[in-house]
């Protein structure tokens, strides 16, 4: 089965559910965006940080692979003009240089860092958060290690971009316990 069909499935298996509480951290550093601001959630799920995103004044493009997410996640935006589409994130439907900012939050695809500036406008940023690979003592989460960051990792990894604040380590918030690594990175280039 390939991850776009395990995903779609386990979608599937929870239309009914809203959407999770999103990362208290990644809302505060999204926070300093300005209102208004073109931001494109890759891999979007249901939409927890797509809607709270939406509902903090910022203009959302949520993006996942997956159909049934991306239904749920138009359920739970209704009324907030988040913008949603079906696309896989190695074809951003986006023009280079269109975003204000990226958020990404719980989705490791490697491949993508060194194009991630990109789609950014100068002073633009990403805003990312994943599982490392300390999740693997907790009970829950990903256990595939190519879905786990080594210590350190995601700061080098958002390059050529500028690392702006970063942490690492146990989470515990609304979003539930969890052992994470966290960046925000800013494009200083010129498009």
């Amino acid at each position: 089965m390939t991850d776009r069909a395990r995903w779609e499935e386990r979608h599937r298996a929870r239309v009914w559910c809203e959407p999770g509480a999103p990362s208290e951290w990644v809302l505060a550093r999204a926070a300093a965006l300005p209102r208004g601001a073109l931001v494109a959630e890759l891999a979007a799920g249901p939409g927890r940080h797509a809607v709270a995103l939406a509902r903090a004044g910022l203009r959302v493009l949520a993006l996942d692979f997956s159909a049934p997410a991306i239904a749920a996640l138009v359920r739970a935006a209704e009324g907030l003009g988040v913008m949603a589409a079906v696309a896989d994130v190695h074809a951003l439907p986006v023009r280079e240089h269109a975003l204000d900012a990226i958020v990404c939050v719980n989705f490791l695809d490697r491949s993508l860092f060194p194009t991630l500036h990109r789609w950014l406008r100068p002073g633009g940023c990403v805003i990312l958060e994943t599982y490392t690979a300390e999740q693997l003592t907790l009970a829950h989460g990903p256990r595939a290690r190519a879905h786990l960051l080594e210590r350190g990792e995601l700061p080098r990894l958002v390059g050529p971009l500028r690392v702006a604040a970063s942490r690492e380590g146990l989470v515990r918030d609304a979003a539930g316990e969890r052992y994470v690594g966290s960046v925000v990175a800013v494009n200083s280039g010129t498009p």
